[in-house]
């Protein structure tokens, strides 16, 4: 698997700051961090349950199943994506500065995903 070349292109977007591909259970595949304030392996774990908590919120409320969580902390944005179909299950994370191109950030890591999910 070629996870890193996947990545490389979120690596292009205005005020990046890491990205990673996690488990299902969110244990790190592989991941860039451009600073050292990011933990890689406890962003996929915490990242993990709160997704889960949304998925099961949005099911409880009728809206059918999350597969996207944007998340604005002090320090920036952390953008996360599940891809969830047939035998293939990953989440993707992007962080970006909080003056970042989230835009962008959310276009390019759909079309990462769609990549990544090749590799698997």
């Amino acid at each position: 698997m070629d996870l890193k070349k996947h990545l490389e292109a979120l690596s292009k977007i205005k005020g990046y700051l890491g990205s990673g591909v996690f488990t299902s259970t969110g244990e790190l595949l592989e991941g860039t961090s451009m600073i050292s304030g990011i933990h890689q392996e406890l962003a996929g774990a915490a990242i993990n349950d709160t997704l889960l908590h949304a998925q099961e919120m949005t099911e409880d409320i009728g809206m059918g199943r999350a597969d996207f969580l944007q998340i604005d902390s002090g320090m920036g944005v952390v953008l996360t994506r599940c891809y969830n179909i047939g035998d293939t299950h990953f989440h993707t994370i992007l962080y970006l500065k909080k003056d970042g191109n989230v835009a962008m950030g959310k276009l390019l890591l759909k079309k990462a995903i769609e990549g990544l999910a090749g590799e698997f």
